[in-house]
């Protein structure tokens, strides 16, 4: 039986594959765990190359995924872009990923937006009033919906309020 003090350090490749092992992960991730666990630079380097070659690691992939999953959820594009970001993904990666999820999903922000406002008002079961239409509106940026899709639906909102009382 080997001892632990005599047992040989698992590359940077191994670790960061066991790291990988569990769920996806962003490079940033996986460097700052490697780094964590002591390994150099270059080994770091050579075993995030290895990674990327064999499409275990791809932080485009990452991304498109984190929108779909951000969608599922009904959280807006913005609080995902800042999630991801927080991961570590370049903006330029982030954006490339948005581009292509809005594409073939044909997702449309504005209609989740609204569709969240409906319930809120069915729910209540009156017209909005301008608290409500202000609570909905700071629910859906909390959400991560964008500044103009949010004003939107407070419009709309407000047009429905102004049909309800004629």
């Amino acid at each position: 039986m080997e001892d632990k003090k005599t047992s040989k350090k698992k590359s940077a490749l191994d670790a960061a594959a066991d790291y990988l092992s569990y769920r996806m992960r962003t490079c940033a991730e996986v460097i700052k765990k490697l780094k964590d666990k002591g390994y150099s630079d270059d080994e770091i380097d050579e075993a995030i190359e290895q990674l990327k070659s064999l499409k275990y690691l791809d932080d485009y992939e990452y991304a498109f995924r984190y929108f779909q999953y951000s969608s599922s959820k009904h959280h807006g594009a913005r609080r995902a872009e800042r999630e991801l970001s927080d991961k570590g993904i370049p903006s330029e990666t982030i954006a490339l990923a948005y581009e292509d999820y809005i594409y073939e999903s044909k997702v449309d922000e504005y209609e989740e937006a609204l569709e969240l406002a409906r319930k809120e008002v069915e729910l209540k079961g009156i017209a909005p009033d301008d608290r409500m239409i202000a609570r909905v509106a700071r629910k859906l940026e909390s959400r991560g919906f964008r500044a103009d899709d949010i004003y939107r639906v407070m419009s709309e909102m407000r047009t429905w309020r102004d049909t309800t009382e004629r």
